[in-house]
């Protein structure tokens, strides 16, 4: 595909029009993420798609066959850049793929510093908008492209990986979401925390546990279910009263079995839980239920758990979890923070830009994403996890999918080679099967597909469970 470029005045795009209405509207849309982080745009373009002539050369990444346009870009010294594709509203962002070559601290921190050429590659499927994808005919629309200005920050650069894990934390989850805790699952109220004499007093009752994935929080993973007036939660209430709580954590700052430590830490003696967990905390409760370094405090406080419902659970890992694919895994949350039936309710546009800025530093890794690695290999925390203590449950509860986005509401707008990471049927985030295997004896008793292993479907996806009524009769019979 050619790509013809338009240059655009920004002055009359401005960045919180009505484009990005649709967008997390109740985290402020990406407008106030932008301006959360300190982004400045400083120009625009607009990508035309031309028609493909046979002889044309293509540009991929190493081991994919995602076709990219290669975009170079000056940036200041002391600053890097990020790029956002723009089509018809829907939001996909670009870091640098060269950062951590070009962007390090005597380069960017020296008045005699020129230039640095940064490298953004923006898939094919980024460009073209709607019906023009299939054909890139002349003169069809494509996308726009935003270019932003980041500052870079000294202490960022070259930094430890333990100092870059806590300026998220202070610098961007914190900002998002003040503080962690325990809250109410109660939406009439805004979900309040619980007091230290409220969490003791449920010490020897039954409870309900629920823990939210990554870039997510309880009021948004869980919004499918949180309608007072709904089947699912009347019947929640009838069976453990107010006694229905959410682990609100944060998810990038932090490690799951950090997550899992001051969860547990938190919890009264003798509690009676039953576990309901989406995506990442289902690593999260794993880890509370089972890991060596936990168990001892985990035994203290229950010896099992009643019943554990793993809803689209990262029971061994993703394969967007490295380096290499994180721009993909935020690109996903990215896309479906723009379609609220795909559960963009759930999505916190303000750490997803966050996470962007820090990769725009050139960050080469980070502990919390590579703790949600599928690598066993290189995984110390999942293979401690699927070691010799099996999950202490009364029974194991499975919901998954086999997502074929091709035929879905994201078709027009992603990058679709998703399948081609994950080498296996995934729901766009985790593996199908993964999401079904806990130890190696560990039997599951209800396991509910959406799809099979063998075929896919495109209604249910990563983030949209909690909307499905076949999910709500599942919760009602299996509590």
């Amino acid at each position: 595909m050619h790509v013809r470029w338009a240059s655009l005045d920004i002055a009359t795009m401005p960045v919180d029009g009505e484009i990005f209405a649709a967008a997390g509207e109740e985290d402020g849309g990406w407008a106030e993420a932008i301006a959360a982080n300190e982004l400045e745009p400083i120009g625009a373009v607009a990508a035309q798609p031309m028609a493909l002539e046979e002889a044309s050369p293509v540009i991929a990444t190493p081991d994919s066959p995602d076709m990219y346009a290669e975009l170079q870009l000056d940036a200041a010294p002391g600053e890097s850049l990020l790029l956002m594709a723009d089509i018809d509203g829907v939001v996909q962002w670009y870091a640098p793929a060269n950062a951590p070559q070009a962007v390090d601290a005597p380069l960017g921190f020296t008045d005699e510093a020129g230039p640095t050429t940064l490298t953004f590659r923006v898939p094919h499927s980024a460009m073209a908008a709607g019906e023009t994808f299939a054909g890139f005919g002349e003169g069809s629309g494509g996308a726009i492209l935003r270019v932003f200005r980041v500052k870079l920050i000294r202490e960022l650069l070259g930094a430890p990986l333990r100092f870059v894990l806590d300026w998220i934390i202070d610098k961007v989850e914190k900002r998002a979401k003040p503080r962690e805790g325990f809250r109410f699952f109660d939406s009439a109220q805004s979900y309040p925390f619980l007091s230290t004499d409220q969490l003791q007093a449920l010490a020897g009752q039954r409870v309900l546990l629920l823990t939210h994935g990554i870039f997510s929080s309880l009021e948004g993973a869980f919004a499918g279910i949180s309608n007072p007036k709904s089947e699912v939660l009347k019947h929640l209430r009838g069976v453990y009263g107010e006694n229905i709580i959410g682990w609100d954590h944060w998810t990038v700052g932090k490690t799951p079995l950090e997550n899992a430590a001051e969860m547990l830490m938190a919890l009264p003696p003798t509690i009676q839980p039953d576990i309901i967990c989406h995506s990442r905390g289902g690593l999260v409760t794993r880890a509370m239920l089972e890991h060596p370094t936990l168990m001892q405090r985990r035994q203290q406080l229950f010896p099992r758990i009643g019943k554990a419902i793993f809803v689209a659970g990262a029971n061994q890992g993703s394969q967007l979890a490295n380096l290499q694919n994180i721009n993909r895994l935020l690109n996903i949350y990215s896309a479906v923070a723009s379609f609220p039936a795909l559960g963009g309710v759930g999505v916190v546009l303000k750490v997803i830009v966050g996470v962007l800025r820090v990769l725009a530093h050139g960050a080469s890794g980070l502990a919390s994403v590579e703790a949600l690695s599928s690598d066993l290999d290189k995984n110390e925390f999942l293979r401690a996890l699927n070691d010799a203590h099996m999950t202490p449950a009364g029974e194991l509860v499975v919901v998954h999918a086999n997502y074929d986005p091709s035929k879905g509401p994201l078709a027009r707008f992603l990058d679709l080679n998703v399948d081609f990471v994950f080498k296996q049927p995934n729901d766009m985030v985790v593996p199908f099967t993964g999401a079904a295997t806990f130890d190696k004896w560990q039997q599951v008793g209800t396991n509910i597909q959406f799809g099979t292993n063998a075929s896919t479907q495109s209604a249910v996806m990563h983030t949209n469970f909690f909307m499905q009524s076949q999910v709500h009769d599942l919760i009602r019979a299996e509590l």
